[in-house]
């Protein structure tokens, strides 16, 4: 991550302070959750619901008042509140991955970076398809998760910036082919 500037944090205070110790100073880094984030000194924290039309606004709103064109790196670590069935967590965490890639590539720079936490899941190949804007794809799985998790992180690397993106491509009712409820 360095060289980049302007940040975005899609919920978390880890990928937060993460972005702190990693970003170059004078970055614009901001965390947005539904909850309340832990005050972190230089971040911004935004509690809005990634879903929603409020959420793009308030951005735009931090970034213009910042003086941010443009982010240069985008991180997503929203899960679903686990411990219910797996196959509805799975799906809404899915939903929730390309809610947040959507609204990323609104806001990302050319070149730019997009990591998200994803589960290997039914719809772990979908969610690949989506990522398609990258020049190139890059799946880890971080040392802190347990190995029997099927928690993994997609990251897209180099931001194509298209002129125009098929709207089917962030669809979640084309992509799943049913309709995906938004997580409560």
């Amino acid at each position: 991550m360095e060289g980049f500037g302007n940040y975005s944090v899609f919920e978390n205070d880890s990928y937060l302070q993460a972005a702190m110790k990693h970003m170059p100073g004078g970055s614009l880094i901001m965390g947005v959750d539904l909850m309340p984030i832990w005050p972190i000194r230089g971040a911004f924290s935004l509690q809005e619901d990634i879903t929603t039309p409020n959420c793009k606004a308030s951005i735009r709103k931090l970034m213009k008042v910042n003086d941010c064109n443009m982010l240069d790196v985008v991180l997503h670590d929203g899960l679903p509140n686990v411990g219910g069935a797996w196959v509805q967590e799975s799906t809404t965490q899915a939903f929730l991955v390309v809610v947040a890639l959507r609204l990323a590539i609104e806001f990302l720079a050319p070149k730019g970076i997009f990591v998200s936490k994803v589960f290997r899941s039914q719809d772990y190949n979908v969610l690949l398809y989506c990522f398609k804007q990258f020049e190139k794809v890059e799946v880890t799985k971080p040392v802190a998760s347990r190995s029997i998790s099927a928690e993994i992180h997609v990251v897209g690397l180099r931001y194509k910036a298209p002129a125009k993106i098929d709207p089917r491509l962030l669809d979640v009712k084309h992509l799943f082919q049913e309709v995906v409820e938004p997580p409560k």
